[in-house]
């Protein structure tokens, strides 16, 4: 050990005996410290404006283009000038002989030169310290611990770096030759990730030896044992390479035993590096202050559940517009959407099944992309798009063999996930938006549902009432039954059923029986069914809209509230009088609830009431005709028109058959349309989904909501930046420039 470290000592002489070391150090800590103090400032500024910011310790440092991202990105460029002249430089002046022939092992050589280099390292890993010390001195509540993840990630990184660049210089005699081959194999290394992606074993093995994004979840507060062995692997790899090297000058033999060891060592690396990446051999370390990079506490409580195998099958249709989603090439990057749940679910299997099929070719939105498909069959279709992607047909399955093992056509043939959990299973869909694949939530809630009992929304038909599966303005599809919306309650745990009173009857498994805002009267079969289903302690949503109070009032006669006459309006110089955004009590929720009748609940049926949502202070009950084009409107006395605040949505609760019976009633059916969601107004979204889970005892949606960060401010005005910055990043390079020149012009003179 002493000797390896006399060598670290001597290399690290000759290595500041030169510009380049003092050099790469100054660009090293103006480069960053310029881009980090100047993220620093600009933040500064948007929160004296009175913006508000959070997560600061995350914005700074590992997010894009903060301090641990950027170095993450050009780090490899100041290696290859530190390591080139490492072994090229004893082999072009000969001393390697002199080297080879002491009683110096040569493991103490390459470990002393390699431990030269990491401590140049070191170096500027000190020079990050620093610039984190000062984010720790400026963040208010800076996460320290994401930090410390951050300059870990980074080290090793630049640890194999320096090992490569070692390597490399063991192999040439000229140092341009070097570092330039130590970026050829950087590059290597980054794209090897993407060979052989679509053949199972090989897609594993090449993507552990991609260096590419590997540090990403230690700069993120991450640390896994895959990514600490990966780097520890790679470096050992490269060091004993660089041994191997200089034996072969000193022994005599066979190139075919030469080859052997190479290879040995090279396979056992990639063994160590597979078995050590398998999900159940993996450990996980969340540095973040929040645990952030942890499923939530709630998602935890749901999983426990899960005893045994949970089988996650993708179905991936070749006709599918997304396929390339779930091609084996996408394999990785799909499997890293489950890694959480993964250290949390032993028995977690996944499976992928390639199909083609298209249960309606003419209006098959997926087909469009495919041009002119006109006499085409599904085969030939199926035949060009694979040859336009380069895949072999015969690895998907036809159309007639995917319909006997399952029925896809409920989900138009999209991409989908299907999980089984002992003979049960759920759901879980890809979306119409930029990040396609479902999150916490949506996973949580397809497993979840496979434990407990689902709950189920049943919605009366045969009145003209909203749709829970029509898309036009005035219906219910987009929070209810849309398969590719993210929030639709389908994928946030619930089943949504229909039922027409006049021809069936109520399912027994119903949690709550919706009676959206009729436009004719219902029958007394109906409403006797209505009123059985209340009495036997049912919970039940009902939605009215002004001038069908008539049509309503008879069911909500049961529960004891009626929809009082007229339209609640308000003057405003925006909106229509109609267009009111209701308010919580507590004041802090606005809904926008257009058209909206009043409410009026009597304590006859029982119910103990509370006003979920009322109308606004400075608008009124208004009787007879209203001008919706205009927003001019009148408050009339004499024609009865009232003025106060009145409930919009009331709740009603009270103790039946062992159980607490939920009624909700609105005075508006507008709240949760197609046409008010996408509109986007008021808090209609968290609203309805509120709603809905206080129908479900809190089971769905899954709130993955987590606590709000504390970093949400720099403590610095703008002239102590200023003055930061003069230190940093002229002073200290200054100080380090003088230093260097006094060194090198004393070597010189002596």
């Amino acid at each position: 050990m002493r000797k390896i470290f006399k060598i670290a000592v001597l290399e690290l002489s000759i290595l500041f005996y030169s510009p380049v070391a003092w050099l790469v150090l100054v660009i090293f800590i103006i480069q960053n410290g310029m881009a980090f103090l100047g993220m620093i400032s600009a933040y500064q500024e948007v929160i004296a404006m009175g913006n508000k910011v959070d997560n600061l310790t995350l914005t700074l440092f590992p997010a894009m283009n903060g301090l641990f991202d950027r170095v993450q990105q050009t780090i490899y460029l100041y290696i290859p000038l530190l390591t080139m002249g490492l072994m090229s430089r004893e082999i072009s002046s000969g001393s390697i002989k002199l080297l080879l022939s002491s009683p110096v092992k040569i493991t103490e050589i390459i470990l002393g030169k390699y431990l030269a280099i990491v401590g140049y390292g070191l170096l500027m890993m000190a020079v990050l310290a620093l610039y984190a010390l000062v984010g720790i001195t400026v963040i208010k509540d800076a996460d320290v611990m994401l930090i410390i993840s951050g300059l870990s990630g980074i080290f090793l990184l630049t640890c194999t770096y320096a090992a490569i660049g070692l390597f490399m210089s063991s192999l040439t005699s000229y140092q341009v030759v070097a570092a330039i081959s130590t970026l050829a194999v950087f590059g290597i290394l980054q794209f090897i990730g993407t060979v052989g992606q679509d053949i199972n074993f090989v897609r594993d093995l090449t993507y552990f030896l991609s260096i590419s994004g590997r540090a990403n979840d230690m700069l993120n507060g991450l640390i896994t044992t895959k990514d600490v062995l990966y780097f520890v692997l790679i470096i050992m790899l490269f060091l004993c390479l660089c041994i191997f090297r200089l034996q072969a000058g000193r022994e005599s033999r066979s190139r075919t035993f030469q080859a052997g060891k190479y290879a040995v060592l090279i396979l056992a690396v990639m063994l160590i590096g597979y078995v050590s990446a398998r999900p159940g051999l993996v450990a996980y370390k969340d540095m973040t202050a929040m645990q952030s990079r942890t499923l939530t506490k709630v998602s935890r409580e749901a999983i426990k559940k899960i005893e045994g195998e949970l089988k996650i099958t993708t179905y991936v249709n070749l006709l599918d517009q997304n396929v390339y989603l779930g091609l084996p090439a996408s394999r990785n990057s799909d499997l890293k959407q489950f890694e959480q749940y993964q250290r949390y679910i032993p028995g977690l299997k996944m499976d992928y099944v390639y199909y083609y099929d298209a249960t309606d070719l003419k209006n098959n939105p997926n087909m469009v992309y495919q041009g002119d498909l006109t006499g085409l069959s599904t085969k030939q279709i199926a035949e060009k798009v694979a040859d336009n992607m380069g895949l072999d047909l015969d690895q998907f399955i036809p159309p007639a063999e995917i319909r006997k093992r399952i029925n896809l056509a409920p989900e138009s043939n999209n991409l989908v996930r299907v999980l089984e959990y002992k003979g049960k299973k759920s759901w879980l869909r890809f979306y119409n938006e930029v990040n396609q694949f479902a999150d916490e939530a949506e996973i949580t809630a397809a497993i979840k549902r496979l434990t407990v009992k689902v709950p189920k929304l049943v919605f009366i038909t045969g009145n003209n009432e909203r749709s829970a599966d029509k898309k036009g303005d005035r219906n219910y599809e987009l929070i209810t039954n849309a398969r590719k919306n993210r929030t639709a309650l389908i994928n946030q745990g619930f089943d949504v059923a229909n039922v027409n009173l006049d021809k069936e009857d109520i399912p027994e498994d119903a949690t709550v029986l919706i009676l959206a805002d009729p436009t004719t009267p219902l029958t007394m079969l109906a409403q006797q069914k209505i009123k059985g289903y209340l009495n036997d302690g049912g919970d039940m949503m009902v939605t009215g809209e002004p001038g069908r109070q008539a049509l309503v009032n008879p069911v909500l006669e049961y529960v004891g509230v009626q929809m009082e006459k007229g339209m609640l309006v308000k003057s405003s110089k925006d909106y229509t009088p109609d267009q009111i955004f209701a308010e919580s009590q507590e004041g802090g929720m606005h809904v926008f609830t257009p058209t909206s009748s009043a409410l009026k609940h009597n304590e006859t049926a029982g119910f103990k009431a509370y006003s979920l949502l009322v109308s606004p202070a400075q608008g009124w009950n208004k009787q007879g005709t209203v001008d919706l084009t205009s927003t001019e409107v009148k408050y009339n006395e004499l024609a009865g028109d009232k003025k106060g605040v009145f409930p919009v949505v009331l709740t009603l609760m009270k103790g039946i058959n062992g159980k607490e019976q939920r009624i909700l009633v609105s005075g508006d059916a507008d709240f949760m349309s197609n046409a008010t969601l996408i509109a986007g107004k008021g808090s209609n979204k968290n609203f309805v989904k509120s709603i809905f889970k206080w129908f479900s005892g809190d089971e769905f949606p899954i709130d993955v909501s987590r606590p709000r960060n504390t970093d949400d401010a720099v403590l610095l005005k703008r002239k102590e930046i200023s003055t930061l910055k003069m230190v940093l990043l002229g002073i200290i390079p200054g100080l380090i420039i003088a230093l260097g020149a006094f060194i090198l012009i004393s070597r010189k003179r002596n």
